[in-house]
């Protein structure tokens, strides 16, 4: 639907005074019915298509209809927005006309007001004596329908998907920890600060609002610097769904971190939000239902990447995975183990597990594999494939397992910025490990999998 309390509104910034409608019927022979002036009009003679000026409040389509009814007598015709004209009325006055189109059936009867005499259906290579405006409107709109396939925006509109958007902000905390509000219309959802963009609206100045309105902060006085360089962190498309039924544009900026100072000032609205918390990427899993997750999977993705990035929800089978977990395992039938932290935040803290971690920029699954380990051990791999079977359940979704190779002497590995230990380790001394329940499924894998290379190369 065309928003045209926004395009008066337009008008109006642009000096134009008055709003006028008019309406350019053809019929199925794509003539064009003007209409003449009476002789005791400001105009006497002139030829012109149904027109005049917007009553004070009239929506402007319903203007247009009324003013082609009194005119002509037509009434019901289904109208599209076509083009606008500027001009200068009688009076002095800058007008906008906001110029729609018709079909009317042949045979209609046209029936005049008293301020015309007479009305024709003239060709476009023939039209009568007309305001040079209405000319060019008039053959403008017939050589764009001359085109295979155009239609007037009015209708053409109808016929595309048309998302609503929203604005947001990704508020951080000094240790990285993301910013959720709990509804309060839905306890379940946690969201973002911001909001559906309104009418006249952008999706940047709706988050700035937003976020005073749900967090009592505003951010631009908060995070200055930060607001003022309108840092866009992610573009997120989702799809119709049963529950929203209309595609959704997202907009994702960068809200900067709030100090414990600031948190101190948060007053949420209780209508909408019923508490407000930070918590790691990994905690919020079981926090949010998955879509959300994902998206905010996604957005982090983003942010950490420093470069905008556009995503999709559903995402694209090739792109639908946000971390991996990597099996490495060499000759002597050992797998590599990592010792990660005792943190909070972090899954699986104080456990041995082989080696993972969340996916950069446009990365791959085998790209994210290949640095983590190397960011993790020191080391290279190859032969990077997906380990078959099923996911265990406590191995994320958007995670993707592979295996990988790697020969070198132990006294290769590294360790990174992440851990306690690294270390090759023996399959049957690997349930011996502190290690996650996953981890047998995942053994009997390899094990199942390695059966069968060696029976292929028996």
């Amino acid at each position: 639907m065309i928003d045209f309390g926004e395009l008066t509104a337009l008008a109006a910034r642009e000096g134009r005074e008055r709003i006028g409608v008019g309406v350019v019927v053809r019929d199925a022979s794509g003539r064009i019915l003007l209409l003449r002036r009476t002789p005791h009009d400001s105009l006497p003679g002139l030829w012109e298509y149904p027109g005049g000026a917007r009553e004070a409040g009239e929506d402007v389509e319903k203007g247009a209809a009324r003013e082609l009814a009194e005119e002509t007598g037509l009434a019901g015709l289904p109208l599209e927005y076509v083009h606008h004209l500027d001009f200068t009325n009688q009076s002095g006055r800058q007008v906008r006309q906001f110029v729609f189109t018709t079909v009317a059936p042949d045979g209609t009867p046209v029936v005049l007001s008293p301020d015309h005499d007479a009305h024709l259906w003239a060709d476009v290579d023939a039209l009568p004596t007309t305001s040079e405006g209405q000319r060019e409107v008039i053959e403008w709109l017939v050589r764009r329908l001359a085109i295979p396939g155009w239609r007037p925006v009015g209708g053409y509109i109808t016929t595309i998907a048309r998302p609503t958007a929203y604005g947001s902000f990704l508020v951080t905390d000094p240790q990285g920890r993301i910013l959720g509000m709990r509804s309060t219309i839905n306890p379940e959802v946690w969201n973002f600060p911001g909001g559906n963009v309104e009418h006249g609206a952008t999706p940047f100045s709706t988050a700035l609002i937003e976020a005073v309105e749900e967090l009592g902060l505003d951010l631009a006085a908060e995070n200055p610097e930060v607001i003022a360089q309108r840092r866009l962190v992610a573009v997120i498309h989702e799809q119709a769904g049963t529950s929203y039924p209309v595609p959704v544009c997202g907009y994702v900026f960068d809200g900067g971190i709030l100090t414990p100072e600031q948190q101190e000032r948060i007053r949420l609205d209780p209508t909408e939000h019923t508490e407000w918390r930070f918590e790691s990427a990994h905690d919020w899993r079981s926090l949010m239902d998955p879509p959300r997750y994902q998206r905010l999977l996604q957005v982090l993705r983003a942010h950490r990447s420093g470069t905008p990035l556009y995503v999709e929800r559903p995402a694209p089978p090739a792109d639908d995975f946000e971390g991996v977990l990597v099996l490495v395992t060499d000759a002597r039938g050992r797998l590599l183990m990592h010792h990660r932290d005792q943190a909070q935040g972090i899954a699986w803290p104080g456990h041995w597990t082989p080696i993972g971690g969340w996916r950069e920029g446009r990365e791959t699954d085998e790209e994210t594999a290949t640095r983590e380990v190397w960011e993790e051990a020191g080391i290279t791999v190859t032969g990077l494939r997906p380990v078959p079977g099923p996911q265990h359940d406590l191995v994320h979704p958007l995670t993707r397992v592979l295996h990988g190779v790697w020969d070198g002497p132990e006294s290769d590995l590294r360790l990174g910025d992440e851990g306690l230990a690294v270390r090759m380790v023996p399959l049957d001394e690997v349930p011996l490990l502190k290690v996650p329940p996953y981890m047998q499924h995942y053994l009997a894998l390899l094990a199942a999998a390695a059966d069968r290379t060696a029976g292929g190369t028996a």
